[in-house]
């Protein structure tokens, strides 16, 4: 669902002054207003849920012990999976808790493969580590000729090393996905993906793997204004998809509805009425949340949980041994 789509539903549900009760509520309930309550209910569903994936892939090397999450994550049971790419070969890792990682490991794992990473926080930025520390660098090369920002073959020097199917890349600032390679090409490539901006990049440019990807759970993406003196909400925005699936989109604006409402006219506000748990969170989104549950086995539902690849006195790679 599109935010025009939303909005216009929105403001249909609170009313206007030509509505049946002739009562003009849009001088108080402005599209500033109608926004800013989207974006709290759609941080509320995210928060219960989980229900908003994405992946995160960086490039980490030798030497390299932790790297800024994304920003969006979620710090509460928010990563999936992951999986470190060593020579084109991927190795799924753990997500341990601080006194499950630290102080257990030495410097550099056997073959280069990361058995867990620890999620950290400090204030308000949270931190990826990596345990044991990465003792492999992210490969690259260049490209051998420039491309534009909506080219899905990307040509390059030599392609050596790099996962054959279904990897990501990053040029500039710009993080790719592509399909399959050959010796000397990226093909079906999806541009600009993991909140980056497609681009043109020149010949010589340096391609770098990704060879960290995690599949997380996130905050939605930030709906604006033009402006803080302005209550004109710009086209892009407008056009900009909500993630939440269309059957969740109507909960989440049911719930937008009845809060703008309530404050103005209670009785009105009863047509939308959800019902609330002792939290103050709507029930519907406990709904939403068992939806999405449906189908994982428990075990499953917030980390990876294999077991760790272990050596031949039975311990996994990288641990002390005392």
């Amino acid at each position: 669902m599109l935010v025009s789509d939303a909005y216009s539903r929105i403001t249909f549900k609170v009313g206007t002054p030509d509505d049946t009760s002739n009562r003009a509520v849009n001088a108080q309930v402005t599209n500033r207003v109608i926004l800013a309550e989207l974006q709290d209910q759609l941080r509320s569903y995210a928060n219960l849920t989980k229900g908003i994936h994405d992946v995160f892939s960086f490039s980490q090397n030798q030497g390299t012990t932790f790297v800024q999450a994304p920003t969006l994550a979620l710090r509460s049971q928010g990563y999936f999976f992951g999986y470190v790419i060593v020579n084109g070969v991927r190795f799924p890792f753990d997500f341990r808790g601080e006194k499950d990682a630290l102080n257990t490991f030495r410097t550099a794992p056997l073959m280069g493969i990361i058995n867990w990473v620890m999620p950290w926080n400090a204030g308000h930025t949270q931190y990826l580590t990596s345990f044991p520390k990465s003792s492999t660098n992210a490969k690259t090369t260049t490209l051998s000729s420039g491309i534009n920002s909506t080219d899905t073959t990307i040509p390059v020097a030599s392609t050596a090393g790099m996962m054959a199917d279904f990897g990501r890349i990053t040029i500039g600032s710009e993080k790719i996905l592509y399909q399959y390679k050959d010796a000397t090409n990226f093909y079906g490539c999806v541009r600009g993906v993991e909140q980056t901006m497609a681009s043109s990049h020149s010949v010589s440019a340096t391609v770098t793997e990704n060879n960290i990807v995690l599949m997380y759970a996130r905050l939605p993406e930030s709906i604006e204004l033009t402006s803080p003196s302005s209550d004109a909400i710009p086209a892009g925005t407008l056009a900009q998809v909500l993630e939440p699936c269309d059957e969740h989109m109507e909960g989440i604006i049911k719930v937008t509805v009845y809060n703008l409402l309530n404050k103005i006219d209670s009785e009105r506000a009863k047509a939308y009425v959800i019902g609330f748990d002792e939290y103050g969170i709507p029930l519907i989104y406990n709904k939403y949340k068992n939806d999405i549950k449906k189908g994982y086995a428990k075990s499953r539902m917030n980390v990876n949980v294999r077991d760790p690849f272990l050596n031949e006195m039975g311990q996994a790679y990288g641990t002390n041994l005392y």
